[in-house]
């Protein structure tokens, strides 16, 4: 079985629910505490041996491309505090990011499909970067599920059932490998959805996932999604899914957001207890 090494991270969405700060700030780029959300992602993927890793922009993120390229003048005015030089140069350590714009803005799916040729015939992981997971690592689960049953793999969550109009919704099966899919159903109404199972966004993903499609027979006015290739896959390859059992946050949104700084404050080791007494004060008293 093949390492996974490669992942590929969409950046491409307009982030219209975070407006007015997205029209010149990319929602990736989105501070939690002192790192940009996307950094979360890629720290993950750095700690379980992924290492090359393309980002998909769309138009106006030039500002990714800043965040993972040497800025000279900043390293060398930090150059005699060991503490910002370290954090710096970690950034660049043991990780290849390249960048590509995506032609067209006409779905996730097409996006994807820009990345065939970097990934190749390998594996490899796809993100969202707006959908966080804390206290879990996200790519970690993904790789163990793939090493269990060499196929490409969703991560899962188990919702309230009367929230399945809002997701795509899992049919599946267990057998001895784990959870088989047999398709995803988008956005049911409760009494349609074949579980109470969401899919959460991303995956890893075997190369046949390119098999489902040929870009060049796409129409131009066509946007593809993503249930197309799943369901290609569920039917032809085999896929499973895992559980994310980590806090899974939303942060294309305000409320995400908000919440997802709240529990990266709480979990930070220098601001951490300050920050819980902040917090207690203001429940228990109502002001500061």
């Amino acid at each position: 079985m093949k390492k996974v090494k490669k992942a590929v991270i969409l950046c491409g969405g307009l982030a219209t629910r975070m407006l007015p700060i997205t029209k010149t700030v990319p929602k990736e780029m989105m501070p939690i505490l002192n790192r940009p959300a996307i950094d979360y992602c890629i720290q993950d993927l750095k700690e379980n041996g992924v290492t090359e890793i393309l980002i998909i922009l769309g138009r106006d993120k030039e500002s990714l491309e800043k965040y993972y390229d040497r800025n000279v003048e900043t390293e060398q005015r930090v150059s005699e505090k060991p503490e910002f030089c370290s954090v710096i140069n970690s950034m660049f350590e043991g990780v290849n990011v390249y960048f590509m714009r995506q032609k067209y803005a006409r779905g996730t799916g097409f996006a994807l499909l820009e990345a065939r040729n970097f990934v190749g015939k390998e594996p490899f992981i796809l993100i969202f970067p707006d959908e966080l997971v804390l206290n879990q690592s996200y790519a970690g689960a993904l790789i163990e599920g793939y090493k269990k049953t060499g196929c490409s793999i969703i991560p899962m969550k188990q919702i309230p059932i009367e929230e399945s109009y809002k997701y795509g919704m899992v049919s599946y099966k267990k057998d001895e490998l784990g959870n088989k899919i047999e398709k995803i159903v988008e956005k049911p109404r409760p009494e349609e959805s074949p579980s109470d199972v969401c899919y959460t966004g991303g995956g890893l993903f075997t190369s046949d996932v390119f098999d489902c499609v040929d870009v060049d027979s796409v129409p131009a006015n066509e946007e593809v999604i993503l249930t197309k290739f799943f369901d290609y896959l569920a039917a032809n390859h085999g896929m499973y899914g895992v559980y994310i059992t980590g806090i899974r946050l939303d942060i294309g949104n305000p409320l995400g957001f908000v919440k997802a700084n709240v529990l990266a404050g709480l979990n930070d080791p220098k601001i951490g207890t300050q920050f819980k007494e902040f917090l207690k004060d203001l429940v228990n008293n109502g002001d500061i």
